[in-house]
């Protein structure tokens, strides 16, 4: 999610116009500072690449806001910039506005790293990488070609799940501290917008606080979408944010959604033993692939494993475990709507997609509308409002804006365009 490195753009210093380099933006640039800490681990630090382009595009952003005319410090702002999450689009913006010497503050209500670190792509890899291991060790045929002998192989459910864990957690670590080390306020509460230029946030149950920025970004990211009619218990039924604790290795696990989460995690499944049923809504698998690299998958990935699937089905509704009866899941044909079967399995894990975390923001304290949750804004990540205006000095990056979500081509459509 956050690169090793993340180079600073010449182009945002026309942000920074009129205000004082901080003594750490002048000090440290992001790119000497190690944010994993584990050299050459492609596991640790390979699965953060994707910042390169979060940070890019907060390059874009910066250059905006500084168009708005919004450049500078001073004129009795608390802050220059106020990031709302501290997640891959957070964090990258942090690291290069107070590069460019603006006062930064983010706020964040759960843990730095956001998605990618704590719920997704670190600790899905860490947990990979276990499946991996266990792969070669009961390839028989392969340890003896190396001269070795494996009489038996096991794991330990809790260790392997700790692995994954305290992977995660040490990234989020040195996240926070690099940008403690570049001088960013992290300021710990939900955070909303109360007003033109003006945030408030506090922990639950706690007094607010308000503060005020010239500019503020939006980078709250996403959540799993959960379709209507499955119950969600976090035990047996569940998404990839209970799966990655790893509470439990099912003897039989149906997965509702044949992308690339629910293709991680049958790898994962499978190799500790578990047999997979996917259930895809359209008519084949991993719909959303290259078709070669989904026929590639699927010969390679399931073809060879204790998986099966049904497709152009939906799981109408979905029933946790209780009182000594499975998991029970309807599934009806996609087309006519009519019902097909009931599977009866020890744990669902719902991996149908994710949606924008933008709920709770206060976008109607300045007339933003939402559309199917995502905020609405132009080719330079301004918000615009219900009336199709551009909401001055705020901007929404990432997930929530839905114009990048798992995909990093727009971005560098973007990207490109700018540095024209």
């Amino acid at each position: 999610m956050h690169s090793v490195s993340i180079s600073a753009s010449a182009s945002a210093s026309a942000i920074a116009s009129g205000g004082a380099r901080s003594k750490a933006a002048a000090g440290r640039r992001p790119s000497e500072i190690r944010f994993c800490g584990l050299r050459g681990d492609a596991l640790a630090c390979g699965s953060l690449r994707a910042s390169h382009a979060a940070a890019a595009t907060s390059r874009a952003v910066l250059r905006a806001a500084s168009a708005n005319g919004a450049a500078g410090s001073g004129d009795g702002f608390d802050y220059d910039l106020v990031i709302i999450g501290a997640g891959v689009g957070g964090h990258g913006a942090a690291l290069h506005a107070v590069e460019e010497g603006l006062k930064t503050a983010i706020i964040e209500g759960d843990v730095v790293g956001g998605t990618c670190v704590n719920r997704g792509c670190v600790p899905s890899k860490a947990l990979l990488a276990v499946s991996g291991r266990m792969r070669e060790l009961h390839d028989e045929h392969h340890m003896k070609s190396l001269g070795l002998q494996v009489s038996s192989t096991g794991y330990d459910r809790q260790a392997v799940a700790d692995h994954a864990n305290n992977l995660a957690s040490k990234i989020r670590s040195n996240l926070t501290n690099s940008m403690k080390a570049m001088g960013v306020d992290i300021l710990t509460g939900f955070g909303k917008i109360v007003g033109k230029q003006r945030v408030r946030y506090g922990k639950v149950g706690f007094p607010e606080k308000e503060i005020t920025a010239k500019n503020i970004i939006i980078a709250t990211g996403s959540v799993p979408f959960v379709p209507k009619g499955i119950e969600i218990d976090g035990k047996t039924v569940f998404t990839s944010d209970h799966a990655l604790k790893l509470e439990s290795v099912p003897d039989w696990i149906a997965i509702v959604g044949s992308g690339y989460i629910g293709l991680e995690f049958s790898d994962v499944y499978t190799a500790l033993g578990s047999e997979v049923t996917f259930v895809e809504a359209l008519d084949q698998l991993m719909p959303g692939f290259d078709p070669e690299i989904a026929k590639l998958a699927q010969r390679v990935l399931i073809n060879t494993r204790k998986i099966d699937y049904h497709t152009g089905v939906f799981a109408s509704k979905i029933t946790p475990a209780k009182d000594g009866k499975p998991v029970l899941i309807e599934l009806i044909d996609a087309k006519t709507k009519e019902h097909k079967e009931t599977l009866e399995v020890d744990a669902a894990l719902i991996a149908t997609g994710r949606a924008p975390f933008t709920s709770g923001l206060g976008l109607e304290n300045i007339n933003v509308v939402t559309q199917r949750g995502f905020i609405p804004v132009d080719e330079r990540m301004q918000v615009t409002d219900a009336d199709g205006n551009v909401v001055p000095n705020l901007f929404c990056i990432g997930d929530a804006n839905g114009k990048l979500m798992l995909s990093r081509k727009p971005e560098k459509r973007l990207i490109t365009k700018d540095l024209k």
